[in-house]
C-alpha cells in the first residue's frame, strides 16, 4: 500500500516509538506498536520496523517470533550504500544469536511448524515498494509542539508549531499528544502550563497488549516506576551527549576563528615586508647601507601573539 506524506510521518514516529519501547523494557508495547506499522505498511520499507519488532521478541522471549522477523529482513536484499546493509547485517547476527539458543534453524523450523511461523510473520511482507523510504523512518527533529493542538484545538490553518506526534508524547484517540513525563509523573508543568495534553481517558487500545485483563503499564505502578527510572537514565545520557557535541563544536569554532587570525596575520606580514623592501630602497643613502624603520605597536602585538 502507497504511503502518502501524512503517513510516512505516522509511520516514522511509530517507528522511533517502538524503539522507545525497547529502551525502556517495554517489549511487548513494542512488539503491539509494530505489528501496527506492519499492518499498515508491509512492505519493503518498513524492514527496519520488523527489525525491531524481532529485537522486542528476542528480549521477552518470543524466539521462534523473532527467528521468523530477523529471517524475513534477510529474505530481502539490501541496497549498496543504503542504511538497509546494516540493518541486513544486524539481523543476520541477531538470526545467529537465536539459533544458537534454540538449537534448530529456520528451515527446521518451517518444516515442523509451517503454520506456528505463518501466524508469527503476520502482517505477511511484501515486495511491492511504498512512497516511504529509508530516510522517513530516521529519526527527524520536529517544530514545537502546538498547545493549542494538544488542549482545546488548534484553529489556525497554517500554524508554525507541530500537530504531529514526537519522541515526548503518545497519541490519543482524540488526536491529541499526551505528555510522556505526565505518564511517568515527571513533567516539571502543570496541566495549563504544558504544551502536551495531561490526561489518559483517551489513550488508545492499541499501546496495551493482547492480555485484556493486564493494565497498560502507565496504569501499572510498578512497571511506571520502572519505566521513569529508564527514561531518567536516556535523558541523562542524551544530556551529557548533547553537552560534548556543544563542547566539540565549540572547539572547532575556536579553531577556525585562530586559524583566520593566523592567516590574517601572515597576509599582513607580507605587505609589511613588502612595504618595507619599497621603503628601504628608497630611502638608501649613498654607500649603500639600509635605514629601516621602526615596527609599528599593532605589528608587534600581533606577533606577540602569534607567538
Amino acid at each position: 500500500m502507497a504511503s502518502s506524506a501524512p503517513n510516512s510521518r505516522i509511520l516514522r514516529y511509530y517507528s522511533k516509538l517502538v524503539e522507545t519501547y525497547i529502551q525502556l523494557s517495554l517489549y511487548e508495547e513494542a512488539e503491539a506498536t509494530a505489528t501496527r506499522v506492519l499492518t499498515v505498511d508491509p512492505s519493503n520499507s518498513t524492514l527496519v520496523v520488523r527489525l525491531k519488532r524481532g529485537h522486542a521478541r528476542r528480549r521477552f522471549g518470543n524466539l521462534v517470533g523473532a527467528l521468523v522477523d530477523f529471517e524475513t529482513v534477510l529474505s530481502y536484499p539490501p541496497k549498496p550504500d543504503t542504511p538497509q546493509v546494516l540493518h541486513h547485517d544486524e539481523a543476520l547476527r541477531q538470526r545467529d544469536i537465536v539459533v544458537n539458543a534454540l538449537g534448530f534453524s529456520y528451515d527446521q523450523l518451517v518444516l515442523v511448524h509451517a503454520s506456528q511461523v505463518a501466524k508469527y510473520n503476520e502482517p505477511a511482507y511484501t515486495e511491492v515498494s511504498s512512497s516511504l523510504d529509508d530516510k522517513d523512518l530516521l529519526d527527524e527533529p520536529f517544530n514545537s509542539s502546538c498547545r493549542f493542538y494538544n488542549h482545546s484545538g488548534c484553529r489556525r490553518k497554517k500554524c508554525l508549531f507541530s500537530h504531529a506526534p514526537d519522541a515526548r508524547s503518545i497519541r490519543d484517540n482524540r488526536g491529541r499528544n499526551v505528555c510522556l513525563y505526565f505518564l511517568v509523573g515527571r513533567c516539571k508543568w502543570d496541566m495549563f502550563t504544558c504544551i502536551y495534553c495531561h490526561s489518559k481517558d483517551d489513550l488508545p487500545s492499541e499501546y496495551k497488549v493482547e492480555d485484556e485483563t493486564r493494565v497498560a503499564w502507565w496504569d501499572d505502578l510498578e512497571r511506571c516506576e520502572v519505566v521513569r527510572d529508564l527514561i531518567v537514565k536516556r535523558d541523562t545520557e542524551r544530556k551529557r551527549i548533547h553537552e560534548l557535541n556543544e563542547l566539540a563544536k565549540q572547539r572547532n569554532t575556536n579553531k577556525s576563528k585562530k586559524k583566520k587570525k593566523k592567516n590574517r596575520s601572515g597576509d599582513s606580514k607580507a605587505v609589511t615586508t613588502q612595504n618595507k623592501a619599497a621603503s628601504s630602497s628608497s630611502q638608501s643613502n649613498g654607500d649603500e647601507t639600509l635605514v629601516f624603520e621602526w615596527e609599528s605597536e599593532s605589528e608587534s602585538e600581533d606577533e606577540l601573539e602569534d607567538a
